[in-house]
């Protein structure tokens, strides 16, 4: 274990995992059967393995702490765990021919089961093999076969944060705010049809610590629109709950 490693995990924040697919979603807004490779369970490792399900495609952390890939397993943060490289590549090769968005963690030190890895031909379409600012020796071989970086996303200076919650039974009430956010969107803007999908497909694949909680970029005249609705419709009992919306920090509850 290098000095400074993990042994606990540490899920990120919402709005980083959303950072994240928004970044895989530059590459290609059609990841399915798309391989990312990373390392490390740390707060950005986690937020990529799930961004990668929320987007469709498929993911592989090299996660050298055999106890952090359980933890990461049982909190949803990965799908399955692998023992050796063989292995792993065959839960992608099933989970992707069905069609299905997988995370597998595989444990092992990353600079030697990453050349393992390569030695098995696997090559995947995204890397991210970072260690406290560094590149894993390895990485520069997956990146001259074809493999690309994952891009940097800057926040966009238009849009704001905007989260949203239920006071009770979240699996009924969330979605009904869910379309009015997904409604609330400029059809015309080139980021609705990234943002509509993290919509649609976020809930089915956030770990069960974010089931009660939604995020999503917005202009702040989207937000508008967005608390409009939902005022509108738990006032006239559509909805039959209190929500609670917060846009760019400041907290406003609409009381059913």
């Amino acid at each position: 274990m290098s000095f400074g490693q993990i042994t606990s995990l540490e899920l990120p924040e919402i709005a980083a995992i959303y950072e994240r697919f928004s970044a895989l979603e530059l590459l290609s807004p059609h990841p399915v059967g798309r391989l990312l490779l990373h390392a490390y369970f740390d707060r950005d490792g986690a937020a990529l393995s799930i961004a990668s399900n929320v987007a469709g495609g498929a993911s592989l952390c090299i996660e050298p702490e055999f106890s952090l890939a359980k933890q990461a397993l049982r909190a949803g943060v990965c799908d399955f765990i692998a023992s050796d490289i063989e292995e792993a590549m065959r839960i992608l090769k099933n989970e992707t021919r069905k069609g299905h968005a997988v995370s597998v963690a595989l444990t092992g030190e990353p600079e030697p089961t990453l050349l393992e890895a390569i030695a098995h031909g696997l090559q995947p379409d995204v890397v991210h093999l970072q260690n406290e600012g560094r590149e894993i020796p390895g990485a520069e071989i997956l990146l001259a076969n074809g493999a690309r970086s994952l891009p940097a996303v800057e926040p966009s200076s238009t849009m704001i944060a905007v989260h949203w919650s239920v006071a009770r039974e979240p699996q009924r009430w969330l979605p009904q705010a869910d379309a009015r956010a997904a409604q609330a969107l400029y059809a015309n803007d080139p980021r609705t049809p990234q943002r509509k999908r993290w919509i649609e497909n976020s809930p089915r694949h956030l770990c069960k610590s974010y089931a009660t909680q939604r995020f999503l970029p917005m202009t702040p005249a989207e937000a508008d629109a967005f608390f409009a609705a939902v005022q509108r419709d738990v006032e006239g009992g559509e909805i039959q709950v209190a929500v609670s919306v917060v846009r760019n920090g400041e907290e406003e509850l609409v009381l059913s």
